[in-house]
């Protein structure tokens, strides 16, 4: 388990993401968004100090209105500049995010920031110096931050990796997963680009489920734990804010599996079942602007699951052990969308749940209270009969 720390130190890359990135300078400042994650769409300068910035989602498609940014300032000598950063077809929903380097972030302080035209805008009052300032909608979690995962996860003796596909660009759709049991559980990630709150829970909850932990070590005993933590690369080199290279959203392509991305999951999915492993359940990481802190998804109780009462009986004891820490449950009834808990339900009988975490959360409390959830998941599927009890 990494150590808490004020500044979250997350990785970026100096790879484009996407080709001829607008730039904008004057004597002054020089703005750009000619790095991995980096997305805005035109810039100019209002006076010396004072630039306005526009931002639009990556395709028409994109239904949800709101959109992502992130762009680097720099300047000659340090000096002041206020930012306007407009959203013609969306609206701000993220607060900016300040970094010295691309890794570490703060975010803005509540007096740099003003929200303009209701909410539709924001104005952005900074110092930026020869080093420069880096501004994002959220932290910037790219490919690079994925390779080191990876690496990391390649150390450990318990792990394998793998590439399972490619996406629409061609890069990599990898897996780890622990040995081979009879019953599986399955976790995925970043189907949405700029939902990056997940995507911290998601490896921190994978941490303590591949920890030496006495519990840890029981349920890889009995579990083979199935980790596909980018399945949108695209999406997150190219600074989207929901849509893979091919516009779509690819939480409404489970099912018609028309994306690179999706049909290399359900490729390795046949492969399960040719090695007769039973998937038991499946945990979508997302984040959402719904809940300040955490959200999850899942069935009804007239639609039950296998194992039963699952969601329910888990997030019960998370809950009896993090006392007044607040987050919200939603039960609903599939429905006919295409997206990962409804397929997963339909297909296999069991738990499928949407593991939201909110746009604002603390990062603190990620950090805290995820052990709580990937300690609580582990005790409540070694409670449940095995397969070859139930099946």
């Amino acid at each position: 388990m990494r150590l808490l720390v004020t500044l979250l130190l997350l990785s970026s890359s100096a790879i484009a993401g996407s080709l001829d990135p607008p730039v904008c300078e004057n004597e002054q400042f020089r703005i750009d968004a000619d790095f991995q994650g980096g997305e805005l769409d035109s810039c100019k300068f209002k006076s010396s100090n004072s630039a306005e910035l526009t931002f639009r989602a990556e395709d028409y498609k994109v239904d949800d209105a709101f959109t992502w940014f992130a762009f680097r300032v720099t300047a000659q000598q340090p000096r002041d500049i206020d930012i306007t950063l407009r959203f013609p077809t969306a609206y701000a929903r993220y607060w900016p995010k300040l970094s010295i380097n691309g890794k570490n972030w703060l975010r803005a302080p509540q007096e740099d920031v003003v929200l303009l035209d209701q909410g539709k805008h924001l104005q952005l009052h900074a110092r930026v110096d020869e080093a420069g300032l880096w501004v994002s909608a959220q932290e910037l979690l790219t490919t690079d931050y994925y390779d080191d995962w990876f690496a990391e996860l390649q150390t450990n003796d318990s792990v394998r990796t793998a590439v399972i596909g490619k996406s629409v660009q061609d890069r990599p759709i990898r897996l780890a997963k622990t040995a081979n049991k009879p019953e599986a559980v399955l976790l995925l990630g970043r189907q949405h680009p700029a939902e990056v709150p997940g995507a911290l829970a998601m490896r921190e909850f994978v941490d303590v489920v591949l920890s030496d932990s006495e519990l840890a070590q029981q349920f890889r005993n009995r579990f083979t734990l199935i980790i596909i933590p980018l399945i949108n690369p695209d999406g997150v080199a190219n600074g989207h804010s929901r849509h893979n290279a091919g516009r779509v959203d690819l939480n409404r392509d489970w099912g018609p599996f028309s994306q690179p991305e999706t049909l290399s999951v359900a490729r390795l999915l046949v492969g399960l079942n040719e090695l007769d492993m039973e998937l038991r359940l499946m945990l979508d990481f997302h984040a959402t602007k719904m809940s300040p802190t955490m959200l999850f998804y899942h069935q009804i109780p007239e639609e039950p699951t296998d194992p039963r009462l699952f969601a329910d009986n888990w997030l019960a004891a998370v809950r009896n052990r993090i006392g007044d820490y607040e987050f919200t449950q939603d039960a609903r009834a599939t429905s006919d969308q295409f997206n990962s808990k409804n397929y997963f339900f339909n297909r296999y009988g069991i738990p499928s749940i949407t593991y939201e975490l909110g746009d604002v959360v603390d990062r603190q409390e990620i950090l805290k209270y995820t052990p709580v959830f990937a300690e609580e998941m582990m005790r409540e599927m070694l409670r449940a009969k095995p397969v070859t009890q139930g099946k």
